[in-house]
């Protein structure tokens, strides 16, 4: 199983990372995501945000709802190519204990996004639900995207 096989490559949400922390909170409460990728202007992975980093760098420090995006990812983001196998994507997802991946190209761009829910379709269809308990108690204790 390889991350191209994983992804979610319809109506991928992002932002750009001269936008906004008022853009990034609408968007993440309009759709009820927990995390965007932040593209530079050409379209390359740069970041991350997530509802707590504006939580944590943002409402907590009272810093203004105009404070640019690139002020407050996550960053460099933790991200796979997409011929990573499960294994490698399970591997980053422990290490770093983050919940999401972004799916890049060779030029940095974004094809696609991996998510738990994602893990979750997969194990549940393969019946290996112990590596999915595995995954999710190995990042849950931590606080990244």
């Amino acid at each position: 199983m390889k991350a191209r096989d994983l992804m979610t490559t319809h109506r991928i949400l992002s932002i750009v990372e001269t936008d906004n922390a008022r853009s990034a909170a609408r968007l993440l409460a309009e759709h009820n995501v927990a995390s965007l990728p932040v593209l530079d202007l050409q379209g390359r992975l740069r970041g991350v945000v997530t509802d707590r980093d504006l939580c944590c760098r943002l409402v907590a420090e009272g810093r203004s709802c105009e404070t640019l995006i690139s002020e407050l990812m996550s960053e460099p983001a933790h991200s796979v190519r997409p011929d990573a196998t499960l294994e490698e994507i399970e591997s980053i997802m422990r290490q770093f204990k983050v919940r999401h991946l972004p799916v890049v190209d060779d030029e940095n761009r974004l094809q696609g996004f991996i998510s738990l829910s994602d893990l979750a379709r997969h194990c549940f269809s393969s019946d290996d639900e112990h590596e999915l308990v595995g995954i999710l108690e190995a990042v849950s204790p931590g606080t990244g995207y």
